[in-house]
């Protein structure tokens, strides 16, 4: 090509070769679905632009590159949510009608986690909007932040929340515990797990900090006291309609020596970011003294650092994603350098793996506590950079890359994995609870992944300085 770089196109796809590149960009791979028709490449012709036609079995495709912002980038996906990716005021994934086209019949349904989704989609546009004072991601803020606090409107139990709800117009889902809402005009998922609370007090914190609406605030107040009394008096149990613990929403010293010991370091973590965020919030002595109770009168502050003793044999990514979210509140907000300390300790464990990942939302987030420990900024920048523009999730095998060292042991969940970390355009779409080195995930590219992989950690990032604006 002109720009120097060498393209090579066979049977399993293309490569393009650029030795004077940024080192994890001088080898990178385009494979069928988001670049080619197919994979078997019969011929290469470069354009005026340094990218390259290709032809395949199936058809043509064109590869250019073309210099954006990453502020465009952020504009890009917000312009998507608010085109397709909203559901009340739920922010979710979004089908298609056709494999790979955005601009086919759309469609969103209910999901287990709406709660968790949209509030960290709401923490980005309260971040971008603490940035930049955009009113635009001033009403994406709001809106995402009602969508959270409907989750708790909509239950008649005080102090519980709804995994998600659909109105008596969309379809019910077939799975799980649902109820219909008095007037009938809706139904709510029940059996709420910590995922969901995770989400509601990440935002709850966020948005009373970040966001300009006094009646807002006063709603999040009442909101957090009320759930974590519903805790507090259930004995750091989750309860719902039936008067028992939900699956999930445990957070007792009994749980822990129970059914939960792999689950100790995540949830003793959520339980004090919770109380943490409901005493600043709301100001009442009674939160701060629970929250000092569970500290250190009942080791929950230690016990956050037991992760690596107790932890299952395999990675559970998602407790990464739900821990360092729940840390996040407590390390903007404690200032006790005894419980700071803890806190640290109890993060370094999970950083172990973390850090070859190269997230920058967990990165940041580990960045904030401790900012000495040599991070790859670069390496996350990177990631940022490479996530690709559509987010669709399409087929994805490693198996035929010649580059991949794969992992002798299997997943949680059986599946293979390689050791080398692969940009983020080259392996599947997925959430930032996912496990980036996955060598296969099927997919039909009828799903798009909404951008707050992207807006979350860039809009963190800018907020607390690591990132500058270009």
């Amino acid at each position: 090509a002109g720009d120097g770089a060498v393209w090579f196109g066979g049977p399993n796809g293309l490569i393009r070769y650029a030795p004077k590149e940024y080192r994890l960009d001088r080898i990178q791979y385009f494979s069928a679905g988001r670049y080619l028709k197919d994979n078997n490449v019969l011929a290469l012709l470069p354009d005026d632009a340094n990218g390259v036609w290709v032809r395949t079995e199936q058809g043509v495709s064109h590869i250019w590159y073309e210099k954006m912002t990453l502020d465009e980038k952020s504009d890009h996906y917000s312009k998507i949510v608010k085109e397709r990716h909203r559901r009340h005021n739920f922010v979710t994934v979004c089908y298609f009608s056709e494999p790979g086209n955005p601009n086919s019949k759309t469609s969103r349904y209910s999901e287990d986690n709406d709660g968790l989704w949209t509030a960290m989609y709401a923490a980005s546009a309260c971040y971008e909007y603490a940035v930049t004072g955009s009113q635009d991601a001033l009403e994406r803020a709001v809106h995402a932040t009602e969508g959270v606090l409907s989750l708790v409107d909509i239950v008649p139990i005080k102090g519980y929340l709804a995994r998600s709800y659909v109105t008596r117009d969309e379809q019910l889902p077939s799975d799980g515990f649902w109820l219909p809402t008095e007037d009938g005009k809706m139904f709510w998922k029940s059996d709420t797990s910590s995922d969901e609370v995770v989400g509601h007090f990440l935002i709850y914190l966020l948005a009373h900090e970040l966001l300009p609406d006094e009646n807002l605030k006063a709603r999040i107040r009442t909101a957090a006291a009320n759930i974590m009394d519903y805790v507090i008096s259930n004995g750091y149990y989750l309860h719902d309609v039936t008067g028992k613990p939900t699956l999930w929403g445990n957070w007792a010293p009994e749980y822990f020596n129970g059914r939960g010991y792999e689950d100790t370091a995540v949830n003793c973590t959520e339980l004090l970011s919770h109380m943490k965020v409901t005493a600043y919030i709301t100001g009442e002595k009674r939160f701060a003294d629970e929250y000092k109770k569970l500290a250190y009168d009942l080791g929950y502050a230690d016990l956050c650092s037991t992760y690596l003793e107790r932890k299952e044999p395999t990675i559970n990514y998602s407790d990464e994603e739900l821990v360092y979210l729940s840390y996040l509140p407590l390390v903007l907000l404690e200032e006790d350098p005894v419980l700071r300390e803890k806190y640290k300790k109890g993060m370094n464990q999970w950083w172990q793996n973390i850090q070859r990942e190269l997230n920058p939302l967990w990165t940041y987030i580990y960045k904030l506590i401790d900012p000495e420990t040599d991070y790859d900024m670069e390496g996350c920048l990177w990631t940022l950079r490479r996530l690709p523009l559509d987010l669709i999730y399409y087929h994805s095998d490693l198996s035929t890359r010649a580059d991949v060292v794969k992992e002798e042991a299997l997943d949680r969940f059986g599946k293979e994995n390689v050791k080398n970390l692969l940009a983020p355009d080259e392996r599947r779409t997925m959430k930032w609870n996912g496990n980036p080195f996955e060598i296969y995930s099927p997919a039909n590219g009828t799903c798009e992944e909404s951008g707050t992989i992207f807006t979350l950690p860039y809009w963190l990032g800018r907020y607390h300085g690591f990132l500058v604006e270009e």
